[in-house]
């Protein structure tokens, strides 16, 4: 697939990327188009969705596309917490679904690495649930691992290191809360 000429577009070369899992296409696109312009890059990933009303985040944790998820998760002002069109989902309520339905290794593997860089577990879909919610009972180290990270984000407390910042002074070396236009936005 080419990024230009008559080949595929570079939305849909975003799309096929996070559902075959082929983070080298996003690389391409970043390089071609987007090179030493961080900021129109991550406006272009973050308006990226299928017909469905997915953000790439979400086609990631729908078909457990780990290694384009990480590549997404390291776009600079990448926005961590979209909601779908359809049911308000985040990218973490698909995780946590694809948990159920296929592959809760993966599906783990796939919260942790969303839960570090940011993504917010305590957002709710249109049907007043969380992440933690969704979760099927046989599966509740993915609940417990979803609850811990809500718990210390209303606690103020950082999800990078696991909330080592234990000296009390109100300083706090996780992830930022920035929300300037309603977004939480990876920084």
């Amino acid at each position: 697939m080419e990024v230009s000429g008559e080949g595929a577009s570079p939305r849909e070369l975003v799309v096929e990327a996070c559902r075959r899992d082929q983070p080298y296409l996003i690389e391409e696109i970043q390089e071609k188009s987007y090179k030493d312009k961080p900021d129109e890059f991550a406006d272009f990933i973050n308006g990226v969705t299928d017909s469905m009303g997915n953000h790439a985040l979400h086609i990631c944790a729908t078909y457990g596309s780990y290694d384009t998820m990480d590549c997404l998760l390291d776009i600079y002002h990448f926005e961590v917490d979209p909601t779908n069109r359809i049911d308000g989902d985040t990218p973490l309520h698909l995780a946590v679904q694809y948990g159920n339905e296929k592959d809760i290794k993966l599906a783990m593997s796939m919260l942790e690495m969303m839960l570090e860089a940011g993504c917010d577990p305590r957002v709710r879909n249109k049907k007043g649930q969380k992440p933690a919610d969704c979760v099927m009972p046989q599966h509740g180290q993915m609940r417990t691992a979803l609850m811990k990270v809500e718990y210390m984000m209303q606690e103020g407390q950082g999800v990078e290191g696991q909330g080592q910042d234990d000296d009390d002074d109100g300083s706090s070396d996780g992830p930022s809360d920035d929300e300037d236009d309603g977004q939480r936005k990876k920084h």
